[in-house]
């Protein structure tokens, strides 16, 4: 399936390129926003937007040991933090929850490799669609818990896990739109304290392990969404 691209509005571009070439940290906002638009309502690819939209910053949690960290600034900003990205051709959000900091990276955790990100926030709060899909997987694993998987297209995937329950609109076989919600943070499964676990994963679905025989992709690793004008 091809789904629409999003698109960022000219002015926050420029404002998150600002942001990536400064040399100090950047201000300290409160719950500054990026707006996305990812298409024109009433197209069949692009379900009805949610109320989401991403954090322009990301913090890593202060008090904790973070394993896998990004470089930050002093307070805890992430470096170079991409809110939105280009994942093969897809756009996804990189953090689809608000107000959340950084409790674990992606890479190798005690002897195995941490296929995601956590975050986590203080009340628990909602876990929103990171881009346009189709609901694959809502169910619970013993390791996952409360876990849903979202079909991008392109071979592009997203895992929201550790939920402390799913929205009523979550089903399997339903089409999602940007921003829609998908659940709560929690920590059902195989979790010691409330966190979202979300993942980015590549790859073709209908393999004989399914969404583990996919494969897990570090968001932070992938380039910024930029805006394409037409005729340029």
């Amino acid at each position: 399936m091809v789904w629409a691209m999003f698109r960022l509005i000219p002015a926050i571009l420029l404002l998150l390129a600002a942001a990536a070439c400064a040399s100090s940290p950047p201000p300290i906002p409160a719950a500054p926003r990026v707006v996305v638009d990812y298409g024109p309502p009433g197209d069949p690819h692009n379900p009805v937007q949610g109320p989401y939209q991403p954090n322009e910053y990301l913090q890593v949690c202060s008090g904790m040991t973070v394993s896998n960290s990004p470089p930050f600034y002093p307070g805890g900003w992430v470096q170079d933090f991409k809110p939105v990205i280009d994942v093969n051709g897809v756009v996804l959000v990189t953090v689809p929850t608000n107000d959340a900091c950084l409790s674990s990276g992606f890479g190798f955790r005690g002897g195995r490799i941490h296929e995601g990100v956590d975050l986590t926030r203080r009340p628990s709060g909602p876990v929103y669609a990171a881009a346009p899909g189709r609901i694959i997987e809502a169910r619970h694993s013993t390791g996952y818990g409360w876990q849903v998987l979202i079909d991008h297209g392109k071979g592009v995937y997203t895992r929201y896990a550790h939920l402390a329950h799913f929205e009523p609109n979550v089903a399997v076989g339903r089409e999602i739109g940007f921003g829609q919600p998908v659940g709560v943070m929690g920590s059902s499964g195989n979790a010691t304290a409330i966190h979202l676990h979300y993942e980015i994963l590549t790859g073709n679905y209908h393999n004989p392990r399914g969404s583990k025989g996919l494969q897990v992709r570090d968001p932070f690793s992938f380039p910024a969404y930029e805006l394409t004008f037409a005729g340029s």
